[in-house]
């Protein structure tokens, strides 16, 4: 359903930061409500968020579901960083090439100069993950690690996990190319030619 989409540098450093996902439709949700009238999306995402949460099990029974805390915007640079990415969505809106099919901003407000609070209640109300949540199984050569390099989960023989749950870090754009390349690299392992 994404149409259109595109990267920023927000901060300045010479790497983006946000990724823009530019939808024809006006999503409606079990979350948000229905939405009845015809419109488009550009929604800004964070690439390289700060934010950490937490898998833990529930009780030693297996049959209980896990215990999944997002951490969402819980560092306030992701916060901040989503502010500048909905500023750069707005201002988006309002160029003049699309003002022949733009007749208002429904959301978070028709003002141009909107007080950053509005901005912030809007993002803290509505924000998501967009499905690239990942490290919590992160690979590495340190205790802490979940998996070695060799995709090998500590203290469970002839286990592995090669999917994005082992990226120590969220990469700067979508997961699904590097998923395969890790899943590739897993299946050499297990055959033994790596």
């Amino acid at each position: 359903m994404v149409e259109s989409g595109g990267f920023f540098d927000a901060d300045g450093d010479g790497r983006p930061d946000i990724q823009f996902h530019v939808l024809p439709v006006m999503i409606e949700s079990a979350e948000h409500g229905s939405i009845e009238r015809h419109g488009m999306e550009i929604n800004p995402c964070v690439l390289r968020p700060k934010s950490r949460g937490t898998v833990r099990l529930r009780s030693r029974d297996a049959a209980d579901p896990i215990r999944f805390t997002t951490g969402f915007l819980s560092d306030p640079d992701d916060l901040a960083l989503l502010l500048a990415g909905m500023k750069i969505a707005r201002t988006i809106l309002r160029q003049p090439a699309l003002q022949a099919i733009v007749a208002e901003e429904l959301s978070p407000g028709a003002a141009a100069d909107l007080p950053d609070q509005a901005i912030v209640d809007h993002i803290l109300e509505h924000a998501k993950t967009v499905y690239h949540p990942s490290g919590t199984c992160r690979m590495g050569s340190d205790d802490s690690a979940v998996v070695d390099p060799q995709l090998r989960v500590r203290g469970v023989p002839r286990l592995r996990i090669c999917d994005a749950s082992v990226m120590p870090r969220l990469i700067s754009g979508n997961t699904n190319a590097p998923v395969i390349m890790i899943a590739d690299r897993c299946a050499d392992f297990i055959l033994g030619s790596a």
